[in-house]
């Protein structure tokens, strides 16, 4: 046992050590998107219920690092700018299939086929699931959710940052990369390593083409692992190459990289309540039947073409020692401090201060990371009367503080931007 429990830790680090200058090199660019793109100029492009709209967000939300969860209040604050939804399910659709991050991962383990494919399919399948809700012809005036979302407040985007110095940016930057961005994902994706690690060690090489065969049953296989599942794009891609080398092939391991990011049962359920089942539909119908299709088709370019993907495990890169050992260590550090305030915070009761002003708590269900946090946060700060929020992920709570509080008004604004709050 005490044998099995070092190689799996030896092979966690390994993959950790493939990954850590990619994904490193991923956050920083992240970094730089998020304080030097401005989002209001965005969204200002994504206002027509039209073809052009969606093929915008998509393009928008292809390099930016989302995961299925948090690309949910991103999307509702363009959708708050006055994006259209179009537009807002094209960006649903293409943001948390890839990002800067996890393509720069995805070409450290797979190589410049699959670096290209992943990005271009996300573009696709965006542009396709914001065409099919173009096709619902569903007028925006006559539509409930849409009145729901025009009428509230909240903004989930970022505050610009109009006024801050160069070198101000930069550390605001390395701030959201690697305590905000990496701490979303870091539960995602030590379990992602360590899922990997575990299928590497007690899987048999060649199981999945022995026990499934190489064809259209292993994708399907494979989709339907990872539509519910909840896995971020970076972490997905450990696994994928993992099971690669267990027999399924590229095309295969394409599929689960597609619909594991893009998808999972929590953010189902918030599209579904607030743009609608048929939204739903048109969204979960426009990544399966591309996740399959690129499938088929990489598989397909493959055989013609002679063109081999192999994963990371399966060579040697030639990295520098010093860059992706420092890699490691730095992502280490970071994923450290993440879960030490994560523990802080959840089981270290902080005393609030005295306040004269009437208070109210709220617990409200279905954030998940950081961007839900602060869309709670700006939605209930727009409620009349509040002069502060401090919202807490850890145990879902939601402290308010102000005159004349009015309890309706604020589970209205909560709920309103598809969150739940528990009685």
């Amino acid at each position: 046992m005490l044998l099995f429990i070092q190689q799996f830790l030896l092979e966690t680090i390994r993959l950790l050590g493939e990954m850590a200058p990619y994904l490193t090199l991923g956050f920083v660019l992240a970094g730089l998107l998020h304080v030097f793109v401005p989002k209001s100029v965005i969204a200002g492009h994504l206002g027509k219920n039209s073809i052009g709209s969606a093929m915008k967000a998509a393009m928008v939300g292809v390099p930016l690092p989302l995961c299925s969860c948090g690309v949910v209040p991103t999307a509702m604050g363009l959708l708050h700018r006055g994006a259209s939804r179009a537009a807002t399910v094209a960006f649903l659709i293409s943001t948390p299939q890839t990002g800067v991050d996890s393509i720069a991962v995805t070409f450290g383990f797979f190589g410049w086929i699959f670096a290209i494919f992943r990005p271009i399919a996300a573009f696709v399948s965006g542009i396709v699931g914001g065409i099919a809700v173009l096709l619902l012809k569903q007028a925006p005036e006559n539509d409930e959710h849409w009145q729901q979302y025009h009428k509230a407040s909240e903004d989930a985007l970022e505050t610009e940052m109009d006024g801050r110095t160069f070198s101000q940016k930069l550390v605001e930057g390395a701030r959201f990369s690697f305590i905000e961005l990496l701490g979303d994902i870091a539960l995602w994706l030590v379990v992602g390593l360590a899922v990997a690690a575990l299928i590497a060690m007690v899987v048999p090489d060649d199981f999945f083409a022995d026990k499934l065969g190489r064809d259209l049953v292993t994708m399907l296989v494979m989709m339907a692992l990872g539509i519910p599942l909840y896995v971020c794009s970076t972490a997905s891609i450990p696994i994928a190459a993992v099971l690669m080398t267990k027999g399924i092939s590229a095309g295969a391991a394409f599929v689960f990289l597609m619909t594991g990011p893009a998808t999972n049962a929590a953010t189902m359920l918030i599209i579904g309540r607030v743009m609608g089942w048929r939204v739903l539909g048109m969204y979960l119908s426009s990544i399966a039947i591309f996740a399959l299709a690129f499938g088929l088709g990489l598989d397909a370019l493959l055989a013609q073409t002679g063109w081999t993907v192999n994963p990371a495990m399966t060579h040697e890169h030639g990295m520098n020692p010093w860059i992706m050992w420092g890699s490691a260590g730095l992502l280490t550090f970071f994923i450290i401090y993440h879960f030490y305030n994560s523990l802080t915070k959840r089981f270290i009761t902080m005393t609030p201060k005295p306040s004269d002003k009437p208070t109210l708590d709220l617990i409200v269900e279905g954030m998940t990371c950081s961007h839900c946090v602060r869309t709670v946060t700006q939605s209930l700060q727009n409620v009349s009367g509040v002069d502060s929020v401090t919202v807490t992920l850890e145990n879902g709570s939601a402290h308010i503080e102000g005159e004349n509080l009015d309890r309706t008004k604020l589970v209205s604004a909560v709920e309103s931007i598809g969150y739940k709050v528990m009685n």
